[in-house]
Order: C-alpha cells, then sequence, then structure tokens
C-alpha cells in the first residue's frame, strides 16, 4: 500500500505508523492510547461495534475518536481545554514552590527552622501573590514528590558524648538488670 493511499479504514500507511509511533512512548496518558488503540484497531480492519465491545466504550464514542483523527490526526487524539477557572498553581509558582521547600527558612532571614503547611502558604502567597490553602499546598507537595509529615525534634545535638560513652560503660558492666543479683527462692514449709 501507497504511504498517501488510505486502506478500507481510511487511514494511511503513514497515519497508521505515526499512531503506532504513538503508542510506544512510555510516558503516554492513558485516554490517549486507549484512542490511538481505537485508530489502530480501525486500521487493522476491526469493526466499529468490535472496537467498542473490547474498549467499553459506546459506538458513537468510537466513532467520534476515529473522526477526529480522520480530521486532526494524532493531535486529534489529545484531551482538549478543560473548562472552568485556571489553576492558580502555573509552571512559576511551582517552580517558587520548590525553591522554598528546598530552602532551609533561616537562610530566606525567616524566623523559623522547619517549614509547615501554614508557613510555606503564607511565605508563598507574600512572595508569589498566589494564595493557596495550606491542604492544596500539601497536595502539591505530594505530586511534586517532596514528604509532608510533622517533624521530630530531638536533643541529641545538646547531649554530651563523652557522657553518654561513660554511661554505656558503666550501663554494661552493671548488667541489664541494673547489677541486682538473684535471690534465693525460697520454698514455706508445709504446716
Amino acid at each position: 500500500m501507497d504511504t498517501g493511499e488510505a486502506g478500507a479504514s481510511g487511514i494511511t500507511a503513514t497515519q497508521r505508523a505515526a499512531v503506532e509511533a504513538l503508542l510506544r512512548q512510555p510516558t503516554l496518558n492513558r485516554r490517549v492510547r486507549e484512542r490511538a488503540e481505537m485508530v489502530k484497531a480501525a486500521a487493522l480492519g476491526y469493526e466499529v461495534g468490535a472496537i467498542a465491545a473490547w474498549s467499553g466504550r459506546s459506538v458513537r464514542r468510537v466513532r467520534h475518536w476515529l473522526a477526529r483523527f480522520a480530521e486532526s490526526g494524532v493531535a486529534g487524539l489529545a484531551d482538549g481545554a478543560r473548562s472552568g477557572r485556571p489553576a492558580k498553581a502555573d509552571d512559576a509558582y511551582r517552580a517558587a514552590l520548590v525553591a522554598a521547600v528546598t530552602t532551609p527558612p533561616r537562610d530566606l532571614d525567616l524566623p523559623f527552622d522547619v517549614w509547615t503547611s501554614d508557613r510555606l502558604s503564607a511565605y508563598l502567597a507574600e512572595t508569589t501573590g498566589v494564595r493557596i490553602a495550606p491542604g492544596w499546598l500539601r497536595a502539591l507537595l505530594a505530586h511534586q514528590e517532596f514528604v509532608t509529615g510533622r517533624p521530630k525534634h530531638t536533643l541529641k545535638h545538646l547531649q554530651d558524648a563523652a557522657a553518654i560513652a561513660a554511661f554505656e560503660t558503666d550501663l554494661a558492666v552493671v548488667g541489664e538488670k541494673g547489677g541486682r543479683r538473684p535471690r534465693p527462692v525460697r520454698i514455706a514449709s508445709p504446716g
């Protein structure tokens, strides 16, 4: 078949090659992958009803994606623009978030040592002008693969290492039970 000539499905060899190249992408969105599989099945000669049966979509929905592909090619399989308000956390905000989280608060002349979601939200609202609730900020941090949780404060840095070593040697000499010797067992006499 010639690259410009369409087969029985109306899909040319060039278009089919583009779909197969798209399907080889490891980071392909699952919705786009499903749509590309529909197009590939149509190129292989499967009927729309059969494609709808194995994909779990309606015949109307399969025809919709095949028509979008015929009209716009591989680009037509992508998700369209979503309705609603645009996201507040754009790329600039996410970059500011990563920069703030990876910088100790003291280096930013802040009066605390540990970031909390409230403090981080207030700091980013001040520096970027975008206010995001602490709960959503934690979700953004998780999406950026940062780990959140309560800080574990210890006093280890205040302990004297020499005193601890002396204590551990004393404890080893005395033993686990604190140096007690076992007492003899008393047996009560009958009577």
